[in-house]
């Protein structure tokens, strides 16, 4: 257990030497877990006190609901092995990276498949259960860290600093989305306490694009809350599109301090999202 526990620690240590803006996630608050059967943190960081204050000097959470934001999850279990995995999924639904201790073969492995059960519509609106795999971002050794370093590396949303960074930066960090010429001003005079919040909901609408598949349900299983407008407003929702018509871009995410929103469409063709309007939710 002891070389279990050290190969963590080194884990964490690269991670956060590559991540400033990393943290850690546990079910529970870290000196509550149980290691073995009976073998819980809190006894192991009293004979190990500099591996301990090695993985304090990591900002930690607890429980997993605690990072995700409001709604998100809801409808969806995962399974590994036949066994929740409420940890795979928070991992999986945050776009992170799951770390364990490398007590079973199992393990060995620097992507984890797990089971994912969801609720949704299919194309023609009637409710469906979706079974599907999913693979998540795992490391338990320094050599699963090392394979995922060029993503590690990738300039933190937390380091974003004015709205203009994001519309550069767009094509790298939502590989699922399309931005309308006119959101191009908008984010440069976008709220820069808005620029982080913004940034986060926009790379959870496109990772939830990239999990869809059009031809089985109508919508992607969003990992924030995404709603559509009423009726009598959607009528401040039309936009001209890349090819000159006007459409409804209605769907929209939400984004802090204040009412800031994210506007857009779905673009079922292409497996993608057009997003036509980012600020202040409109017709306030």
């Amino acid at each position: 257990m002891d070389e279990a526990m050290k190969r963590f620690v080194d884990v964490l240590n690269t991670v956060i030497a590559q991540r400033k803006d990393a943290y850690l996630v546990s079910k529970v608050n870290l000196k509550e877990l149980e290691l073995a059967p009976g073998y819980y943190l809190e006894e192991w960081r009293f004979a190990n006190v500099d591996e301990w204050r090695r993985i304090r000097s990591m900002q930690g959470r607890a429980p997993f609901r605690s990072v995700l934001p409001p709604g998100v999850g809801e409808g969806v279990d995962y399974s590994c092995a036949g066994r929740p995995a409420e940890g795979l999924g928070a991992a999986h639904l945050m776009d992170g990276v799951l770390v364990s201790l490398l007590v079973d073969t199992a393990w060995d492995a620097s992507w984890i498949q797990a089971e994912r059960t969801s609720l949704a519509e299919d194309p023609e609106g009637e409710p469906v259960v979706i079974d599907d795999i999913v693979e998540v971002r795992h490391a338990a050794t320094l050599a699963h860290v090392d394979s995922h370093l060029e993503w590690l590396k990738q300039v933190g949303i937390p380091d974003l600093k004015h709205g203009s960074q994001i519309w550069d930066a767009r094509g790298d960090l939502y590989p699922k989305l399309l931005f309308l010429p006119r959101t191009e001003r908008q984010f440069a005079n976008l709220r820069q306490d808005w620029v982080v919040s913004a940034a986060h909901e926009l790379r959870r609408i496109d990772h939830a694009i990239g999990d869809w598949n059009p031809q089985l349900t109508r919508t992607p299983t969003w990992r924030s809350k995404v709603t559509p407008e009423g009726e009598t407003r959607k009528r401040l929702c039309r936009f001209e599109d890349f090819d000159g018509i006007m459409r409804v871009f209605d769907l929209h995410g939400r984004f802090t301090p204040d009412e800031g929103r994210a506007y857009f469409r779905l673009v079922p063709e292409m497996g993608k999202a057009t997003v036509a309007n980012i600020g202040l939710k409109l017709g306030i």
